[in-house]
């Protein structure tokens, strides 16, 4: 009984939490920071230094520059970029090591929202993920994604 409500409070603080803003960590801040220094990079259609800026490890598990054009491009300019949340893990795909990882996820939106499964333009953001992995003192980008 002493647990549950324990946890009941614990929920409690945390949802009005995330409801009022997101509270990051100065490793959080550092992560979010390096994605949205390399978005920026994204962002001004730089494909070739973008992809350069991707860990070496995973440089070439993809043509970055094809996805960036196929999936990025055509959303246009950035019209606003909050972030959403940043979420841990130890392992993710395309990175057998057990290190740090940070997802960092952005909710976007863009000049050209994007088009639905009918080819009907959403009126909602995209979602931006970003995987950033730990190497020494530094973070790394590691992934990006954008649905």
């Amino acid at each position: 009984m002493r647990f549950a409500a324990v946890f009941a409070l614990a929920c409690a603080g945390a949802c009005s939490a995330l409801a009022l803003s997101l509270s990051l960590s100065p490793a959080d801040e550092a992560a979010r920071d390096v994605a949205l220094q390399w978005l920026g990079v994204v962002d001004s259609g730089n494909y070739k230094d973008a992809t350069l800026l991707i860990s070496e490890q995973v440089r070439g598990s993809r043509d970055w520059t094809k996805y960036f054009a196929a999936h990025r491009a055509p959303l246009g300019r950035v019209n606003n970029r909050k972030i959403a949340e940043v979420k841990h893990a130890s392992t993710v795909p395309g990175d057998p090591e057990f290190r740090r990882h940070a997802i960092v996820r952005f909710k976007t939106s863009f000049e050209h929202p994007p088009s639905s499964t009918y080819g009907v333009a959403s009126k909602a953001a995209a979602t931006e993920e970003i995987v950033l992995t730990k190497m020494g003192c530094c973070w790394e980008v590691m992934g990006y994604e954008i649905n």
